[in-house]
């Protein structure tokens, strides 16, 4: 993702250079694409907030501003909601820009984790990687001797994680402590074990 951003990010540099208007690179603005992504907008604003344009697949709503809130207090920026829009802003300078149908940045990073994060876009490479990832862990669990080793393992596990956690748990009155120990572990079997069946079907398919 961040390749097709530093494409556009020398793009506007160059055009800036040569003494183009703003509105002018704005308006002309052309798409980069890598890995995947396009690169197809920018905004001026304290410094350029380059970024992608169009169908987002996010809503503008309590849900979208609260992610976005929690994004940014843990790299320490400030989100102003404004409109339909949040801005997020680096020592009182817009550092990024949210929106339904745009998102973009000042740098390749914020950029790349803003899509990543907050509107759940991922490079080719991760895609590829994550599918691995759950195929693996799918075929893991198909397999009739490996499959019931792991469901016998996170049994065993999450019998012990339950046991730590019963002391400190809030039950309603009328459940004793120790069903914790019982709830906990067969929930946790018996959706592994759905996975299992899941995984199996779909390799008979």
């Amino acid at each position: 993702m961040s390749e097709a951003f530093l494409k556009a990010q020398e793009y506007v540099r160059e055009q800036l250079r040569k003494g183009v208007p703003r509105i002018t690179v704005q308006d002309r603005m052309p798409e980069f694409e890598a890995n995947g992504f396009v690169v197809n907008r920018v905004y001026f604003f304290d410094k350029p907030i380059i970024g992608m344009a169009g169908s987002t697949n996010i809503k503008f709503d309590r849900n979208f501003v609260a992610l976005t809130r929690k994004f940014a207090k843990l790299r320490n920026l400030n989100a102003e909601v404004i409109g339909n829009g949040i801005f997020l802003k680096r020592n009182g300078e817009v550092a990024a820009w949210l929106r339904e149908d745009f998102f973009g940045a000042d740098d390749p990073a914020l950029f790349e984790e803003v899509g990543r994060e907050v509107y759940g876009l991922y490079s080719i490479r991760e895609k590829k990687l994550r599918d691995g990832l759950v195929e693996s862990f799918l075929k893991l669990l198909a397999d009739p001797r490996s499959g019931t080793r792991f469901i016998a393992f996170m049994f065993v596990l999450s019998l012990i994680v339950a046991a730590l956690a019963a002391p400190f748990a809030t039950l309603p009155p009328y459940m004793p402590r120790w069903s914790i120990l019982l709830i906990v572990p067969i929930a946790v079997t018996v959706l592994f074990y759905a996975v299992k069946l899941y995984s199996k079907s779909r390799r008979i398919l």
